[in-house]
C-alpha cells in the first residue's frame, strides 16, 4: 500500500481543529507547554490521517510508520511553534521582549564579570568627559575668531568679541534643555548608546565648526559648536555621571566629584593642543611693507591699499602685535584675506581625536549587576524605591528647588564669565603691559591652570561636602568668592600704575579660587539634589537645577561682553578727546566725531591712541573689566543668600512606593 505523505498543510489543519479542544495553559509552566503541544501534534496528525480515507485506523495504529511519523513531526513543528504559538510564560510584555534578541545597545551587554573591580569602570567614563570638558578652552578660540581674516588684526570683515562668546553660552543653553527634556531618555537607554550618541554629537559638531570658520559662517559656527555640541554634552555629561552613582552608592560626594572633576580638566588638555596646532597650522597674511612706504587709502572707515590692480582691505601691526608675536610678525601693513589662523584646520583635528577618543570609552561603558537585573525586570519592579523621594510633579511646589536653582545660577555666573573669556582677559589686562612676559603661551597656560583649579575644586570641595555639609559647602563659596571679585579690580588698577608680575600672579591666585568655587558648585549639585530631594530621581532633577547652570552660561558671558564693550567705547572716547584733531585726522583718516564708528571698523583701537598720546599716558586696558567684577559679586551675592535660605522639605511633600512597603513588610514577617 502506498502510505501519504505528511505535509505543513495538514499538520496546520489538524492542530487548530484539535487544538479547540485542548483546556487554555497558558500560564502554567513550560513543560506542561511541552506536554500540551506533544499531545495537540499527535492527535491532530491522528485525527488527519484516520479522516483520510487511503489508510485503514488499524495500520495507523499499529505500524512503526505511524510511531516515525509522530517523531518527525513533532521535531518538525516544535521549530515554528517555540517563536509562533502564544502559550508561552509570562506577561504579554515579557513575551515580546523575549522574542527579540538583545542590540548591540541593550544594557545586558554592559553587564559586568563576577568579582569586577568598581574602580576599572572609571576610565571610560573619563574618557567621555575628559573630551566634552574641552569646552572650557572655548577661550583659546575668542581671539583667532575675532581676526580670522585680518590673521594678525582684526579687520572690518571679522566678527567682534561680542558675536563669538555667544557661541559658548548656546552651548550651554541647548546643554540646559536636553538635560530638562530629555532627562529620563538619558536613565533609558544607559550609559553605552548615549556615549555613542554623545561622541557622534559632539565630533560632528567640531567638524562643522571646522566648516563654519573655512567659509566664514557665523550660523554655521553657532550650529556646530553651539546646537550639535551642546547636544554632545547633555548626552556624554548626565548619563556616565548617574553611571558613577551606581558604582559607588556609599560615596556619592567623592564618586561624582572624580566625574566632573575630570570634565572640568578637560580644557588641561585642549588648551595647549589648540595652540600648538594653531602654530601648525597658521599662515601670515601677504605682506607689503612698512605703513611709510605703503599708499594707505581711508574709505567708510576701512583702510585699504591697492595690491595688483585692485584695491584690497590691510591691517597694520601694532607694536602690540609684535610683542604678542616675537619674532613671527614684522611691523607693517598686511592683506587682509590672505591668510590663515589655522582655527578651521584645528576644529577638524580635534573631530577626529575626540570622536575615536569617545567612542572607545562609550563601547567600554560598564553597568553593576543590579542595575541591569533591575531593568530587567517588570518596569513596577524597576521604578520601587524604598527611600522617601519628591517625586517629579511635586519638584516645581516646593521653594527648596527655586532657592537651589537660583543658588546655581548665581554661583556658577562668576566662573562661566572668567572661563569663557580667561585668554581673552590676561592677554588685555596684563599682556599689553608685560609682553614680553604675558605672551600667547602665558596665557594658553593660564587657561590650563584655571582647568586644575577647576579639577581640584570638583573632587576636593566634593570630599569635604561630605564632611562638613553640603549647604555648607555652597555657602563658602560665597563667603570666600565676593571679597576675591571686590578686590580683583584694585589688582588690575596695580598693572596701570606700575606694571609688574605681582599683580598678575594675584590675579592668577584670585581667579583660581573663583573657578576652584565654581567646579566645587559642580561636584557638590548632584550629591546636593540627592540628599534635599532623594536619590530615586536624582538625574532628572539635577538635569533641571543645571538650567539654572545654563542661564548663567548665557547671561554671565553675554553680560560680561557688554560691559566691557561699554568700558572699552569709554576709555577710547576719553583717549579720543586727548588727541589733537589734525593728528588723529592724519592717522585714521577721520574726524574725531567717527570715532566710535572706526571702533566698530577695528581702525581705532585704545593702543593705537596710545601711539599718538604723549608718553606717560595710563593705559585704561586694566579697567576694562571692573563692571563685570562687580556684577558678578553682586550675582554671587544673591546666591549667597539663597543657599543660606534653603531649610529641610516638608515631610507631606515625599513619597514613598507602595511597592517597596509591601516588600519591606515581607521581608519582616519571613524573618519572624
Amino acid at each position: 500500500m502506498k502510505l501519504p505523505v505528511l505535509n505543513a498543510a495538514h499538520l496546520l489543519r489538524g492542530m487548530c481543529r484539535y487544538s479547540l479542544r485542548l483546556p487554555l495553559c497558558r500560564d502554567n509552566a513550560p513543560f506542561v507547554h511541552q506536554q500540551c503541544f506533544r499531545s495537540t501534534c499527535i492527535a491532530a496528525s491522528d485525527h488527519q490521517y484516520n479522516s483520510n480515507a487511503r489508510m485503514p485506523n488499524a495500520l495507523w495504529n499499529s505500524t512503526s510508520y505511524a510511531h516515525d511519523q509522530r517523531i518527525r513531526l513533532w521535531h518538525h513543528a516544535s521549530k515554528s511553534f517555540s517563536t509562533s504559538c502564544a502559550w508561552k510564560t509570562g506577561t504579554d510584555e515579557e513575551r515580546a521582549a523575549g522574542s527579540k534578541k538583545p542590540g548591540f545597545f541593550d544594557l545586558s551587554h554592559t553587564a559586568t564579570k563576577k568579582n569586577f573591580n568598581r574602580w576599572m569602570a572609571l576610565p571610560p567614563v573619563m574618557a567621555i568627559q575628559g573630551s566634552i570638558g574641552s569646552l572650557y578652552a572655548w577661550s583659546i578660540f575668542n581671539g583667532p575668531l575675532t581676526r580670522e581674516i585680518g590673521v594678525i588684526a582684526s579687520s572690518s570683515l571679522d566678527w567682534s568679541l561680542g558675536e563669538v562668546v555667544p557661541i559658548f553660552s548656546t552651548t550651554a543653553v541647548v546643554f540646559g534643555c536636553s538635560v530638562w527634556g530629555l532627562g529620563k531618555y538619558f536613565e533609558k537607554i544607559g550609559p553605552r548608546q548615549a556615549g555613542v550618541m554623545s561622541a557622534v554629537l559632539w565630533g560632528s559638531g567640531l567638524a562643522v565648526s571646522g566648516l563654519g570658520t573655512a567659509m566664514h559662517s557665523l550660523p554655521l559656527l553657532y550650529t556646530g559648536y553651539g546646537i550639535l555640541g551642546g547636544l554632545g554634552f547633555a548626552f556624554g555629561y548626565i548619563s556616565p555621571m548617574a553611571n558613577m552613582l551606581t558604582w559607588f552608592p556609599d560615596n556619592r560626594g567623592r564618586a561624582t566629584g572624580i566625574v566632573v572633576g575630570t570634565f572640568g580638566a578637560g580644557a588641561l588638555l585642549c588648551a595647549p593642543l589648540s595652540e600648538f596646532l594653531f602654530t601648525k597650522y597658521r599662515q601670515l597674511p601677504q605682506y607689503l611693507g612698512m605703513a611709510e612706504d605703503v599708499n594707505i587709502v581711508h574709505e567708510g572707515g576701512i583702510q585699504l591699499a591697492k595690491v595688483g590692480d585692485a584695491w584690497s582691505e590691510i591691517v597694520v601691526a601694532t607694536s602690540e602685535v609684535i610683542n604678542a608675536n616675537p619674532g613671527v610678525v614684522e611691523g607693517g601693513v598686511y592683506v587682509a584675506g590672505t591668510g590663515d589662523t589655522g582655527v578651521a584646520a584645528t576644529f577638524l583635528t580635534l573631530s577626529a581625536l575626540y570622536t575615536a577618543t569617545m567612542l572607545a570609552g562609550a563601547l567600554c561603558q560598564k553597568l553593576p549587576q543590579h542595575v541591569i537585573d533591575a531593568h530587567s525586570s517588570a518596569p513596577k519592579a524597576a521604578a520601587v524605591s524604598a527611600e522617601p523621594y519628591v517625586p517629579i510633579g511635586n519638584l516645581l511646589k516646593v521653594p527648596q528647588f527655586y532657592l537651589l536653582w537660583l543658588g546655581v545660577a548665581g554661583n556658577a555666573m562668576a566662573g562661566v564669565a572668567i572661563l569663557s573669556c580667561a585668554k581673552t582677559i590676561m592677554s588685555e589686562i596684563f599682556g599689553s603691559q608685560l609682553p614680553l612676559y604675558v605672551d600667547g603661551a602665558f596665557a594658553a597656560s593660564y587657561v590650563a591652570g584655571l582647568s586644575v583649579a577647576n579639577l581640584g575644586g570638583r573632587m576636593l570641595w566634593a570630599a569635604s561636602s561630605d564632611s562638613i555639609g553640603r549647604k555648607q559647602t555652597y555657602m563658602m563659596f560665597g563667603i570666600l568668592g565676593v571679597p576675591t571679585l571686590l578686590a580683583i579690580p584694585s589688582v588690575t588698577h596695580m598693572m596701570a600704575v606700575d606694571p609688574s608680575a605681582t599683580p598678575v600672579w594675584a590675579f592668577v591666585a584670585g581667579s583660581s579660587l573663583l573657578i576652584s568655587c565654581y567646579g566645587g558648585l559642580l561636584g557638590v549639585l548632584p550629591a546636593m539634589v540627592s540628599d534635599t530631594f532623594g536619590a530615586k530621581n536624582t538625574a532628572s532633577i539635577f538635569g533641571r537645577c543645571m538650567t539654572g547652570w545654563a542661564t548663567a552660561a548665557l547671561v554671565g558671558p553675554r553680560l560680561m561682553t557688554m560691559l566691557r564693550e561699554s568700558s572699552y567705547h569709554d576709555a577710547v572716547s576719553d583717549l579720543a578727546s586727548k588727541v589733537d584733531t589734525d593728528v588723529f585726522v592724519e592717522k585714521f583718516g577721520d574726524s574725531v566725531e567717527n570715532v566710535h564708528a572706526l571702533v566698530d571698523t577695528k581702525v581705532v583701537t585704545i593702543q593705537r591712541l596710545l601711539e599718538v598720546l604723549p608718553a606717560g599716558t595710563l593705559d585704561p586696558t586694566a579697567s576694562l573689566y571692573d563692571t563685570t567684577m562687580y556684577a558678578m559679586a553682586g550675582a554671587l551675592g544673591v546666591a549667597l543668600m539663597c543657599n543660606a535660605a534653603i531649610r529641610p522639605i516638608d515631610a507631606k511633600f515625599f513619597v514613598v512606593d507602595k511597592a517597596a512597603e509591601t516588600g519591606v513588610s515581607s521581608n519582616k514577617e519571613q524573618k519572624c
